[in-house]
């Protein structure tokens, strides 16, 4: 009898150590996942311009180098990053549209107007920092205007709000034939283009039109001075634009360089000093123009107001 109710307590105690080891045990946490194309954010950023103007981005856009855009290996299409220069502090937001890079260390492409607004042009690229305001969609996203705005955490403890993108309406159609984008490198005017090898971008001097020819000054003759005839404002849907600068010194040199040709030309002021001639009521009148201009050695596009 004192065998059997031994034998019957131990088998008692080996059931329920079991049971409590069976509850107890849980199976150890998956680490989450890191962010894809995320463990990069600072490195060497370059940029890309004219040269690959018009032709399509791995998202399937037009590549325009005047729009803040970017290429970055493995962000989603449509993500928007800020990026900041290391040395100066200067900030530009941008949306990846496009792939790469694919030379050397670089970490991210910028569009020309982007590397122009952080001061990394003259020198072909530099150290940047990266932050994610939003990722994108992932492949194809169709480009779309946007306004990002980011807010901060609402008191200690609280999390940051999720970035609020409001849409706003889109910008008319621009018509752009050819876009030339000009700098100045110690007094003289340049602009990148293709080798005709394909392999490289060199820098182009821009044509300068062929200085008159001196010509003995006429003896002065009595004349009634009557006052210049007043400008008339012009009006019209199309207009041709010479130039687009981010120094309105340089954009202001044209204007005077254009006044000597006998053209009236005015400047726009946007994210950029716009150089424009014009408007005009027909595409014609401005074709005109751009071929004049281009018979002096000077590249010009037509656009639509």
């Amino acid at each position: 009898m004192k065998r059997l109710l031994c034998a019957l307590l131990l088998l008692m105690a080996a059931c329920r150590t079991t049971t409590t080891t069976a509850t107890t045990a849980a199976p150890p946490p998956k680490p989450a996942p890191a962010l894809a194309g995320m463990s990069d954010t600072h490195g060497v950023a370059g940029w890309y311009g004219q040269e690959f103007s018009g032709r399509t981005t791995a998202n399937g856009e037009i590549f325009d180098p005047l729009i803040m855009t970017a290429a970055h290996r493995t962000l989603p299409f449509g993500t928007i990053v800020d990026v900041k220069n290391s040395k100066t502090g200067a900030t530009v937001r941008v949306r990846v549209n496009d792939r790469g890079p694919y030379i050397g260390n670089r970490l991210i492409d910028l569009s020309y107007a982007a590397a122009q607004q952080i001061g990394i042009v003259d020198t072909g690229g530099g150290e940047v920092d990266i932050a994610v305001v939003r990722l994108g969609k992932g492949e194809r996203e169709p480009p779309a205007p946007y306004n990002v705005a980011v807010t901060g955490p609402t008191a200690a403890g609280q999390p940051v709000e999720t970035p609020k993108v409001e849409v706003v309406p889109p910008p008319p159609p621009v018509t752009v034939e050819n876009i030339q984008v000009v700098e100045e490198h110690k007094g003289v005017e340049t602009r990148r283009q293709v080798s005709p090898s394909g392999k490289a971008v060199e820098n182009v001097p821009v044509p300068q039109p062929p200085a008159p020819a001196s010509v003995p000054a006429p003896k002065p003759k009595p004349t009634v001075v009557t006052p210049p005839p007043q400008p008339q404002p012009r009006t019209g849907h199309y207009a041709v634009q010479v130039g687009a600068f981010s120094v309105e010194a340089n954009a202001k040199a044209l204007q005077e360089r254009l006044t000597k040709l006998g053209e009236q030309a005015s400047i726009h002021k946007t994210s950029l000093y716009l150089v424009r001639i014009g408007p005009f009521e027909t595409k014609e009148q401005a074709i005109k123009v751009r071929e004049r201009l281009e018979r002096a050695g000077i590249s010009a596009i037509i656009v639509t107001l």
